[in-house]
């Protein structure tokens, strides 16, 4: 069953589609998970991550701007830059392939 609490948000122009969905974390305290959808194809090419909080992304010269906690702690908050059309994001100065953005954001909690 889908989730009742699923958003999809066209951006660059509807080329590509931001996923949330609020899951209910602990008791009254919801966590916004996001994925990033190619339109041509519906293919997720950012796996939706349901521990990772959005809170705020932006559109930035070709790059979508994410704002996000990693739960269970969320104390720490996270800045990337995901370009949808090489499928690369950067953190800390760093670039890095699309398909390892959920392992790398958790090995850097874990540090």
């Amino acid at each position: 069953m889908e989730n009742p609490f699923r958003e999809e948000l066209p951006v660059f122009g509807g080329r590509f589609r931001l996923i949330t969905e609020h899951n209910e974390f602990r008791m009254s305290h919801w966590v916004k998970g996001f994925g990033l959808v190619d339109s041509l194809n519906g293919n997720f090419i950012l796996e939706l991550e349901t521990s990772f909080n959005l809170s705020k992304f932006e559109e930035h010269d070709g790059a979508l701007k994410v704002y996000f906690e990693i739960f269970p702690d969320g104390s720490v908050q996270y800045e990337s830059e995901i370009d949808p059309y090489k499928l690369t994001f950067s953190c800390k100065g760093q670039l890095y392939n699309l398909k390892d953005f959920s392992r790398t954001f958790k090995e850097f909690r874990s540090h």
